[in-house]
């Protein structure tokens, strides 16, 4: 049997004493809107966007559609922790923000997806 383990931490010495990993998290969000709303969706999202950059432990920002289907949209986003983008979703709950955006363009549930980086070049 191997004794193989994933270690969580970006190195050796991090997270060693209990603490959380210092590694950037990696946050993919994929949305599916609604049929022929893609372009106001887009529009909309984009006025809030800098809000979202600018938002404390927000490092990159990217909003992408799929070539192939323009329905699916998503976000890919480079953040201090999984923490930091928990607070930023939060305050996008609170607002009502999230509950307006789905109801009116989201065709399907949001789908999210955490990374943790293995490589950089």
């Amino acid at each position: 049997m191997s004794s193989f383990q994933i270690n969580r931490h970006h190195s050796e010495t991090c997270g060693a004493d209990g603490s959380d990993c210092k590694s950037k998290v990696f946050v993919n969000l994929q949305l599916k809107v609604k049929e022929g709303l893609e372009l106001e969706f887009i529009e909309e999202l984009n006025k809030m966007l800098p809000e979202t950059r600018s938002f404390e432990g927000c490092h990159a920002l990217y909003f992408i559609q799929n070539q192939d289907d323009p329905t699916n949209l998503e976000f890919c986003s480079k953040w201090d922790s999984k923490k930091h983008y928990e607070k930023y979703i939060q305050w996008r709950v609170e607002s009502g923000v999230m509950e307006n955006v789905s109801s009116k363009y989201l065709d399907e549930e949001p789908k999210w997806r955490y990374f943790d980086l293995v490589s950089e070049f």
